[in-house]
Parts: C-alpha cells; structure tokens; sequence
C-alpha cells in the first residue's frame, strides 16, 4: 500500500529552509519567493503534526523533530544524486583523463588544448601534471605522453615527435654578451636540470664537458625556463618547450647547430585500449598538432646520426644510451 506523504518537492524546500536556517536565503536558493517557502514548510509541519522549526531571538533553529527529518531528507538527496549519476550516458565514455610531466603539460599541451576543445566540445579532458609514470590500471588514467626510449612494458605507444636539444638563455643575460661559439658556452654560466645532462649536448658538437656538479641545479624543468628568462644562466632546453619563449623574445637560441636529445616524446595507453574513442580523437589530434615539430625535429635527428657515427666509439655509446623516462 503507498505511502501517504506530502509531494517530494515539498522536501526541497525544508532542506534548502533548514541548511540556511533562514526562509529569505532558502528562496534565492530555489527561485521563488519567501511566501512559497513558508508555506511549504507551514504545510509539511500540519502533516506531521509537529513544528520543524523554533524561533531563539531573532535566529530561526531547527527542533529536535525537525534535525532528525532533515538527516533522512539529506541523506535521500544524497542517493538520488549517486543514482543518477550512475545512469548519465554521457558519464565515463566522454571523461578522457591524460598523464604527462608538467613541462610538457605547461609549455606545449596546455597552450594547444583549446583547438581540442573546440573541435570535440563532447570529451572532456583532464591533465594530470606529474614526473611519476602513471598507473593505469588504478589511477584512472587513459591516456599519458611519456619522453624516452618508447617501450614501457604493457603499453601502446606511438611517437609523437623527436626532440631536439638546443641551449637557450635570455638577450640580456651578461648584459647582451653572449656566448659566440660552444667553446665560450663551456665557460658561460650553466644551468642543470636532474633529468638533462650538458654532456650530450657538448659530446655532439665535439667537445668534452665533465659534469662535476658545478652549476645551479633545478628539480624540476619547469623551473628552468624562468631562470633562464631571469638571466641566471644558459638552459640546455628541448626546443618543442619553449616555442613560446623563443617567439616573444624572452629567451634567444644560442648557436643554428642542431642536436637531437636521446628520447622522443610517446603518445603511450595500456594495450587494447586503443578502440576506444575517445583515445583514438585524442591520439590523432595529438599527432596533427606534432607534425611541424617532426618536420623541424627530422634534421636533428640525422645531425645526431651523422655526430655518433664520426665519434670514438667511447662517446658514441654515451651518446646512444637510453634517456631516463618521464
């Protein structure tokens, strides 16, 4: 047999009345006016036969009735909330959840992403910026950019682009005197990162460079390119990261020799994931916006072929050896 009960929407409007504890602010909240309130409230209380609510001063309080009913009432809204949520269509299939290192997310997604946006209005992306490998199978990740040698056991992956490697400073660090030949570099002021030695860079264009930690050292890339925008010395930068840089003039690329970086950026998803949808119009607008930097990118790549190939055997496996991941 049904149960006999005021209509539901009725208990909206004691909700709204009792978290407030004021009619005036419950009525903004639902869009009618105080007398709907009131009455709501007037009608509820004649059909439980008690009052809800009790005047102190000028403060409105809940009785000790109307504090229990408001506990099953929230509690009802609760799971009807979680219910439908469940059932939304558009829930899980249209939430596309990406992994990358948080220079890669500042200095070239975050500043493309819009295009996405505008041409798949439907997924929404969520970027996760962070220098640990994600965990597929329990961070709820789909998708992750990785830099490094493109094998991670399990996963898919696809390069996105070869990166290239090129030092970088401001125009007016030293007062504008800058170095004019790698050789200078050797004596310029340089900054490290833990993930990027100079020695690659220095090896490929002929010459010894012994990292015995001199130098300030950054934890973290993303750090990097504000000092170097600061003038405190010259960054071994990948040159996808700061394009932005390098057009508006903050920083200026030392030297036109090209050197490619011992890793390539990876666009990577766990294996059979690759039918979803989402990943797929993501993965493929990922590719289209790389394709200028992998055009630029394919002369450093021969640059570094043709170095190793000249270089003493010593320097050449060096040169070759796997980057460490991101």
């Amino acid at each position: 047999m049904p149960r006999a009960l005021p209509p539901l929407e009725t208990f909206r409007f004691f909700e709204a009345a009792a978290r407030h504890l004021n009619f005036t602010r419950a009525a903004e909240e639902l869009h009618v006016t105080h007398g709907a309130v009131s009455q709501r409230v007037k009608g509820l209380e004649e059909h439980l036969g008690t009052p809800l609510f009790r005047r102190s001063g000028k403060s409105m309080l809940l009785t000790e009735e109307g504090r229990r009913l408001l506990e099953r009432v929230q509690a009802a809204i609760d799971e009807l909330a979680k219910g439908v949520d469940a059932i939304r269509p558009v829930a899980k299939d249209r939430i596309l959840t990406i992994s990358t290192a948080p220079c890669f997310a500042a200095a070239w997604l975050l500043p493309r992403l819009a295009d996405f946006n505008q041409h798949h209005p439907d997924i929404q992306v969520n970027v996760r910026a962070t220098r640990s490998h994600a965990d597929f199978t329990s961070d709820g990740v789909d998708l992750a950019v990785r830099f490094g040698a493109g094998t991670w056991t399990g996963l898919s992956s696809t390069k996105l682009y070869d990166e290239e490697l090129v030092p970088v400073c401001s125009p007016m660090f030293q007062s504008g005197r800058l170095p004019r030949s790698p050789e200078e570099l050797l004596k310029a002021p340089l900054l490290h990162s833990e993930r990027q030695s100079w020695s690659v860079w220095f090896e490929a264009v002929g010459l010894r460079y012994r990292d015995i930690g001199q130098g300030p050292r950054y934890g973290d890339e993303i750090l990097l390119l504000p000092a170097a925008v600061g003038g405190l010395g010259v960054v071994l930068a990948r040159a996808s990261l700061v394009e932005a840089e390098l057009k508006s003039g903050r920083l200026v690329r030392l030297f036109s020799r090209r050197v490619a970086a011992t890793g390539s950026f990876f666009i990577v998803y766990p294996q059979g994931s690759e039918h979803f949808e989402k990943i797929q119009k993501f993965q493929q607008w990922l590719l289209e916006q790389a394709r200028p930097v992998a055009r630029e990118s394919a002369v450093a790549v021969q640059v570094r072929q043709d170095v190793t190939n000249r270089a003493p055997r010593r320097l050449r496996h060096r040169y070759l050896a796997s980057a460490s991941s991101e």
